[in-house]
């Protein structure tokens, strides 16, 4: 269980991916000019560089902000309005990313399907995602024991 969860912060570890100004700027298509205005307005931040060199890089939730802010834009938002907007849906991904984060508690094979744990449901349960190669997810409730036994069998 530690072990896949040490994997899956390696895999979410978004901390790691940074972006100088022209890279944000050509991902986003906001131009370097308007995201150093951004900056001036708070709106975003660059991150401090650990390798004392002066030019501005940004985190991966800065890229996140940035693509918000340009998509609310696009839709005929302001820059204020849009930033608000920006604000509400990354208020949502905290949820998102501390559920990835805290809530996956490994994978599984059920009926030769790969199945999610998601932990536990009550004192004698454990819930499983389903997750075919297509169509709709499906959820199933598992004895603990049952459950435990899956997931330390490694999936394929």
């Amino acid at each position: 269980m530690a072990q896949f969860s040490n994997e899956a912060r390696q895999y979410f570890d978004v901390q790691r991916l940074v972006f100088r100004i022209g890279e944000l700027a050509s991902m986003t298509g906001v131009s370097a000019r308007q995201l150093r205005y951004w900056e001036k307005k708070e709106l975003i931040t660059a991150r401090e560089r650990e390798d004392g060199q002066q030019a501005r890089v940004y985190t991966f939730k800065t890229f996140v902000r940035v693509t918000l802010i340009k998509y609310f834009l696009d839709e005929g938002f302001t820059l204020a309005g849009a930033a608000k907007q920006a604000d509400k849906r990354q208020d949502r991904m905290k949820y998102i990313h501390h559920f990835v984060a805290a809530g996956l508690k490994g994978f599984a094979k059920v009926d030769g399907e790969m199945a999610l744990n998601l932990g536990a449901f009550d004192a004698d349960q454990t819930l499983l995602a389903i997750v075919p190669d297509e169509g709709p997810i499906r959820y199933r409730l598992l004895p603990n024991a049952e459950a435990q036994r899956l997931v330390q069998a490694e999936p394929e």
